[in-house]
């Protein structure tokens, strides 16, 4: 093996090499994310999307059923909450 001569002739090639190396590698990280996302979090996040729109639709049933059957101070505290904004 010869010495390299980093400043010299040899460092062009030692760059393009780092180079090469540097863009295999982020093209990869890039691949592996790529797929992670698309196969194990996209699919979470969507059934997280739609078990957040169940709980919700379970609560308003939930409050009707308590501004029906609950007491006064039950459908005071129901009502007091119904004017304060969500966080959406």
């Amino acid at each position: 093996m010869r010495d390299l001569d980093y400043t010299g002739s040899s460092g062009g090639l030692l760059a393009l090499a780092f180079g090469a190396g540097w863009s295999t590698a982020t093209v990869m990280w890039l691949a592996v994310a790529g797929f992670l996302w698309r196969y194990f979090w996209e699919p979470q996040i969507t059934q997280l999307k739609a078990d957040n729109l169940a709980n919700r639709e379970q609560i308003m049933r939930l409050e009707t059923a308590l501004l029906i059957h609950g007491s006064a101070n039950v459908k005071r505290a129901i009502r007091a909450t119904e004017a304060e904004p969500t966080a959406d």
